[in-house]
């Protein structure tokens, strides 16, 4: 079992580096572009999960691809334009006002990918799912 689980990530990891090499080699201009361009024209892939600790729900997952937006997320463009005015910094995204439930069920969000070829990482643990997302600005884990 363990095997399967590092071969899948490898195969995801290798998926990446395919799709950001692609857009390499298929828009050679964005990476030769003045850097205003270049910060208007912000682009990553991220792989999002919500785990449930308790186990009582399953895991959910959803990719997220920024210029052109798009993949599984239900509202890829909402957030892609939070994570490119953080710069691809979840962490850096303002939280959402509203509210939430006082249910525990506590939740394990994770975030990883890249952002104009830097690595971005986010992992954190809440009291809920609504609590997740509006932390993080209601759209990038609101899928």
């Amino acid at each position: 079992m363990h095997m399967l689980t590092m071969a899948r990530r490898r195969t995801k990891q290798l998926a990446a580096v395919a799709i950001l090499a692609t857009a390499a080699t298929y828009a050679p201009q964005a990476l030769t572009a003045s850097p205003a361009v270049a910060s208007s024209q912000a682009g990553g892939i991220f792989r999002l999960a919500v785990t449930s600790l308790s186990g009582a729900v399953p895991a959910r997952t959803a990719t997220l691809t920024c210029t052109p937006d798009g993949g599984t997320h239900g509202d890829a463009v909402s957030a892609c334009d939070q994570l490119r005015a953080a710069d691809g910094r979840i962490d850096a995204i303002p939280e959402q006002p509203g509210y939430c439930t006082m249910e525990s069920a506590p939740v394990r969000v994770s975030a990883r990918g890249f952002w104009n070829g830097d690595h971005r990482r986010y992992a954190r643990t809440f009291e809920n799912r609504c609590l997740a997302i509006r932390a993080t600005g209601g759209s990038v884990l609101n899928f």
